[in-house]
């Protein structure tokens, strides 16, 4: 089976590329963090990306989106590697992680990390003290009646990508969520951490990190402002220990501000 985790850029016009890449991946389970759809007519269609992943992902007939907040024009300062970022989807867009499966999904929940479920018509006033967070858990029916976990996560924004007291508590308790699952799970996502902080270690004793296990370099392309670090890696894949996994890459796709991350794995 494919799995396959990316980030899907909430302020890029990316979709053709998008769209083209899932075509040829073909995933069998997919998830997605800053998933957008539009919530009124007049929106900048380059900037939803909910039906662009539908028409890439048309044969996975099994889907769940969990918004976490609503949102309209952007003004901030030093942010998204700009001085002066600004940000004009001409209306407003639903935000939020969406997991897709070939396998039926028999149970899925969206549970709040941090903060609730908002309406930010000035998110610049909030940014970065109040964020909404939230993981997308699916449970999946796979062929022969094997239940997998599938954990999506975005996680929460520090500047340094080092973590601090809230990113170490939402990381304890999805690995709560993870380990309470009797089956095979897989955590994955965008956490918006480095590899060696606090908050990733807390998955190091019940889960396999791939990103660690395949010598990962990098989950950003060139173009991204901290790729002069050693390890510019923010998006990772946990696994159950008796997961069998065949393959594990990161893919140096241009159709992101992210890289997508694929696993071929078996039950």
């Amino acid at each position: 089976m494919k799995l396959i985790t990316l980030n899907a850029a909430l302020f890029e016009p990316n979709n053709p590329k998008l769209a083209g890449y899932l075509k040829e991946e073909c995933p069998d389970i997919a998830c997605f963090q800053e998933v957008t759809r539009g919530l009124v007519d007049g929106v900048d269609k380059e900037f939803i990306s909910k039906d662009t992943i539908d028409e890439g992902t048309g044969d996975l007939k099994y889907s769940f989106f969990g918004p976490t907040n609503v949102f309209g024009e952007i003004k901030m300062k030093d942010f998204h590697g700009q001085g002066n970022f600004h940000f004009d989807p001409k209306g407003f867009l639903e935000m939020g992680n969406y997991t897709k499966s070939k396998f039926k999904i028999s149970e899925a929940s969206s549970i709040f990390l941090e903060g609730d479920f908002s309406y930010n018509p000035s998110r610049e006033e909030k940014w970065p003290n109040e964020q909404e967070r939230a993981i997308l858990i699916t449970d999946i029916l796979v062929d022969g009646g094997k239940s997998l976990r599938i954990i999506n996560y975005h996680g929460i924004w520090t500047r340094d990508k080092k973590g601090n007291d809230k990113t170490f508590e939402a990381c304890k308790k999805i690995l709560n969520y993870a380990s309470s699952f009797k089956g095979n799970v897989i955590v994955c996502g965008d956490f918006n951490l480095f590899p060696e902080t606090p908050s990733i270690k807390v998955f190091e004793k019940d889960f396999t990190n791939l990103i660690d296990r395949f010598k990962v370099k990098s989950t950003r392309p060139s173009s991204n402002e901290l790729s002069g670090n050693r390890r510019n890696v923010v998006d990772y894949v946990f696994v159950s220990p008796n997961l069998k996994v065949n393959n594990f890459k990161v893919l140096d796709k241009d159709v992101s501000d992210h890289l997508p991350l694929v696993l071929d794995f078996e039950l």
